[in-house]
Formats: C-alpha cells, sequence, structure tokens
C-alpha cells in the first residue's frame, strides 16, 4: 500500500488544483510544468482517478457479491437449499441405492461430494455427470429425483460454468482496475513510478512554483503530497503454508497494537481483507480461500479501522501456532 492512504488522495489533489488555479491567477496567464500539461490536464487526471475508484468500488461491493451470490445459489448455499443442485446430490446415494440395492456396483460407487467450496463445484458435479447415465443404463429408464433429472443436472453444469466465467472476468477486472488506479496515482518508491503519474506531475508541480515564485507565499504554501513523515512503520512476524490448492493459511504474531481493525493479504491481483482481533503477542491464524502464492506473498499487513496500513509483515518460517 501506498503512502497515501486512499481516503486522502482526491483531497491532496483537489488542493492542489486549487492551488495551482491561484497560481495561474498570479502568473497572469495558465502555467506548464511541461509542454501541454497544465490545471486543466491534472483535472482531467484526477477526474480518470475518480472515475476508476468508483469502478473499482461498484466491482468489489456490487457486482462481485452480485455474480458470487449467484453463483452460490445456483450450486446451493446449503444441503438444505431446495432451489440448489446440492440438495439433489444429497439425496442421489439413497436413491441409487434403493433402486439398485445397496450391494449393486454402481450404489457402491456413488460419487463423494468431499468439501463443497466454490472452488469445486464444477469438480463434484463432474463426478456424478458420468455415473447418473450408468444408473439409468441399469434400470433401463431414466433415474429421477423428484422431478429432477440427468438433463437437469447437465443444465446446472452448464449454467454454473458460466456464472463461474462471470465471477472470474469480474475478478480479473478488479485486480486489473486497482493496478490501474495505483499506476495513474504513482504511490510508489521514485524509481519505480511513472512519469506521467499524478504524484511524479505534482512533485513537478512543486519545483517548477519555487523555482518561478521564491520565497512568494504562492511557494511557501504549497500543499503537501504525503502524510507528514514519522517512524517506519512496525514490524510483524507471519507465516503462509497451503492447506489445499487454492486454500491458504496464514499465522500471525501480533504486534500489540491497539487500533489494528483488519489484516490484510495480498497475491498478486487477489486482494482480501479479514477483522482482526487477537491478545497482543499471541500468534493466530487466519484461512484464505481462492488463491495460490507463487514465490512468496506479495503483502501481510495490518490496517486500522480507515484503512491506514499500520504495521507491515516479515515472513518468518519458525513462526509456530500456539
Amino acid at each position: 500500500m501506498g503512502r497515501i492512504p486512499e481516503i486522502d488522495r482526491l483531497p491532496m489533489i483537489d488542493e492542489h488544483l486549487s492551488h495551482w488555479q491561484q497560481a495561474d491567477a498570479l502568473a497572469g496567464t495558465p502555467i506548464e510544468i511541461v509542454t501541454g500539461y497544465g490545471r486543466t490536464q491534472l483535472q482531467a487526471q484526477r477526474d480518470a482517478y475518480h472515475a476508476k475508484a468508483v469502478q473499482i468500488q461498484t466491482l468489489d461491493e456490487t457486482t462481485l457479491p452480485a455474480v458470487r451470490g449467484e453463483r452460490d445459489a445456483i450450486f446451493g448455499l446449503n444441503a438444505e437449499a431446495v432451489n440448489g443442485v446440492w440438495i439433489r446430490l444429497t439425496q442421489y446415494k439413497a436413491m441409487v441405492q434403493a433402486l439398485l440395492g445397496a450391494n449393486h456396483p454402481l450404489a457402491r460407487s456413488v460419487p463423494n461430494l468431499g468439501v463443497v467450496t466454490p472452488g469445486e463445484y464444477i469438480n463434484i458435479l463432474h463426478r456424478f455427470l458420468p455415473h447418473w447415465p450408468r444408473v439409468n443404463t441399469a434400470l433401463g429408464a431414466p433415474m429421477t429425483l423428484g422431478t429432477f433429472t440427468l438433463a437437469n443436472l447437465q443444465t446446472v453444469h452448464d449454467n454454473l460454468d458460466l456464472k463461474i466465467d462471470e465471477v472470474t472476468d469480474a475478478e480479473t477486472e478488479l485486480g486489473l482496475g486497482r493496478e490501474q488506479r495505483e499506476v495513474l496515482i504513482g504511490d510508489v518508491p521514485s524509481d519505480k513510478r511513472e512519469q506521467a503519474a499524478i504524484i511524479a506531475r505534482l512533485e513537478l508541480y512543486h519545483a517548477v512554483i519555487e523555482a518561478r515564485f521564491p520565497g512568494q507565499p504562492i511557494a511557501t504554501t504549497l500543499p503537501r503530497i504525503f502524510p507528514e513523515g514519522g517512524p517506519a512503520l512496525p514490524r510483524f512476524d507471519f507465516k503462509n503454508s497451503t492447506l489445499a490448492p487454492g486454500q491458504e493459511k496464514t499465522l500471525v504474531k501480533d504486534p500489540s497494537l491497539p487500533n489494528a481493525a483488519v489484516v490484510y493479504f495480498k497475491e498478486g491481483a487477489f486482494e482480501q481483507t479479514q477483522p482482526y482481533s487477537a491478545t497482543p503477542g499471541s500468534t493466530n491464524a487466519f484461512t484464505w480461500t481462492g488463491v495460490t502464492v507463487v514465490d512468496g506473498l506479495d503483502a501481510m499487513e495490518l490496517r486500522d479501522a480507515t484503512g491506514r496500513t499500520i504495521a507491515r509483515g516479515t515472513f518468518n518460517a519458525g513462526l509456530v501456532e500456539v
């Protein structure tokens, strides 16, 4: 996470836009810090940043929860949900045994649901789809679970497959949008910052104003770009390990910070937070689903209730759960 909290970025840019307007009035002509870049261009970048932030918020808080909810509803929120396929799959074994006898090879080889997670939905259906036609052949007639047939199961599979693609597309769009937002603002170390990023332009604006109006109020009242400097952020130990494909576990050693409210996990485009509350100095476990860590976790942080980073994690292979 950058040095400027997300909530403070637009106000910081707006302060510079107001200051630039005053500088233009003082100069008597629009000030360009490079050819073709003046206050109007900063305003355009500010508007683009705001639009990207709105897009990200919509994806994160509306679109993704909706399509994930639709995906889960197709499979079933639990084994009792009458509109999902999960309840039908729990009825399958008893029906096969009742129709073919408990000792029939097909009754003794009924697929198992296993662990039901979104990442396993399609794999679970794939286990039942080839088994059901064999049951129909053995019976000499289509088996039904109430009104639910093999054709219905295939339709559920196809609909679920499409909905999973929608979720993946939205997750990809969200990750890309976040990266585009960060490139646009440029809140990274200077050697990694794009020259056309907003912060790079503002730093140049500061230099131009200080050189053009040395010692004058317009130069001595330049808005701050970054928050006031302070001591380095505290560090805490963490260790991550893979529990199962697509499921990661992290151990976090509490650094005794009273304002820690959430723990933040980042691996590539995957970003997620969980509520954080811990006994000072304790070691706590968190489970993250839908992610595979490659070459080490990108970031593990503790944040306060406003989303501000207050501590950063350091990998410690020797950390153990207590």
